[in-house]
């Protein structure tokens, strides 16, 4: 009579077998490892959720922040003063567009231009849009322009007082450089619990997960192999979004390749972590129709919540009390601060400790609760 099913918390080590017995738990550990690898890497469902989607993601965000920048100010054509327009087109922050009167007054309103310019002679009347954050600016480019012109029409060539800037290296933040980190832990958030879940309930449906664990090969040792297949697939997401990122939208690792190499290791903790969310689902559910509403409740805030889009900082309050507190959110801030900041282990360690206490609950939880059928 074949063992009853037993909970994963129950099923003896493989470590604890003798060296034979061992060597064989090896090689099937080996082959549920590299066929489950194999059926993710032709599903689609891995391949939208795990590479597409992140990377049209990246493609997207890497073009943000690439428009020409400055201040752009409407002059109605034909009513341009000369000595006016050739001070404002040689700022470098001002860039001028011409058209009608009531077709630049109509940008304005829409937000399509910061400003509108009368130019009567030496009397100057600029327009503003007051719900506009970006027209507030308008004024000191344009106010610098005339007093530059101004000196020239008085026929000083050196001021008296003057300003030298002096500049010092930093670190030009775009979009760019805050969503990648999110979107290598959106790929695998996604892969961790959608494809443990779908991958696990197929093997539940069909019954080769309880044939699988009625051989002589331990329980553990199945979801073991489960687990590894999804982290090499983790870590090819990982790879796959940080190249595209360095390579084509010049995302920065802080200090190269050993920030990349630090960011491959998070990558593989917050994997991890992650797949203890989906061993609790998968095991306790029996169809798709209980399981893509758990799942979508695990991720689904996740995603919106942990700074994937957009910073927490947007929300109110008490919001990001429960935003700043979630697994992927431990994630994504410890990801960024290795990125942008090349922080090390020390300077992340809160970030680490949450995640894996996350993880030791997850995990707490799949052993307690998780059925073979």
């Amino acid at each position: 009579m074949s063992e009853a099913p037993q909970a994963i918390g129950t099923v003896a080590g493989p470590w604890s077998l003798p060296q034979a017995e061992r060597y064989g738990e090896l090689r099937s550990l080996v082959a549920l490892t590299y066929y489950p690898f194999v059926a993710m890497m032709r599903n689609v469902a891995t391949f939208a959720f795990g590479f597409l989607f992140p990377v049209v993601f990246i493609s997207v965000f890497g073009l943000i922040g690439g428009g020409s920048g400055g201040v752009r100010l409407g002059v109605a054509t034909g009513a341009a003063s000369a000595p006016v327009m050739t001070a404002l087109e040689g700022m470098p922050n001002i860039v001028v567009v011409q058209g009608s009167q009531n077709e630049l007054e109509r940008q304005l309103e829409l937000g399509k231009i910061e400003g509108v310019l009368d130019l009567q002679g030496g009397h100057v009347v600029l327009q503003v849009n007051e719900a506009s954050p970006q027209s507030q600016a308008a004024p000191l480019f344009v106010q610098s322009a005339l007093d530059r012109l101004n000196l020239q029409v008085s026929g000083v060539t050196a001021p008296p007082y003057t300003l030298e800037v002096g500049q010092v290296a930093g670190r030009r933040d775009r979009y760019i450089d805050f969503a990648l980190p999110g979107q290598v832990g959106f790929a695998l958030l996604s892969t961790a619990i959608f494809g443990t879940v779908f991958g696990l309930l197929y093997l539940k449906k069909a019954l080769i997960l309880k044939r699988l664990f009625a051989t002589p090969v331990h329980g553990l040792t199945i979801l073991l192999g489960q687990g590894l297949a999804r982290l090499i697939v983790a870590v090819i997401q990982a790879v796959i979004i940080l190249a595209l990122g360095v390579l084509a939208f010049g995302f920065q690792l802080a200090n190269g390749w050993t920030t990349f190499i630090a960011m491959l290791g998070l990558s593989c903790l917050g994997l991890i972590v992650f797949l203890g969310f989906g061993l609790v689902i998968a095991g306790r559910v029996n169809d798709e129709n209980g399981a893509s509403p758990i799942t979508n409740l695990v991720t689904l805030p996740q995603f919106l919540l942990s700074g994937v889009f957009f910073p927490t900082d947007v929300f109110p309050a008490w919001v990001r009390v429960i935003a700043d507190n979630l697994p992927l959110s431990y994630f994504n801030a410890a990801m960024r601060q290795i990125a942008t900041e090349g922080a090390g282990v020390v300077d992340v360690a809160p970030y680490v400790v949450g995640l894996c206490v996350w993880g030791v609950v997850a995990y707490g939880l799949a052993a307690r609760t998780f059925k073979w059928v």
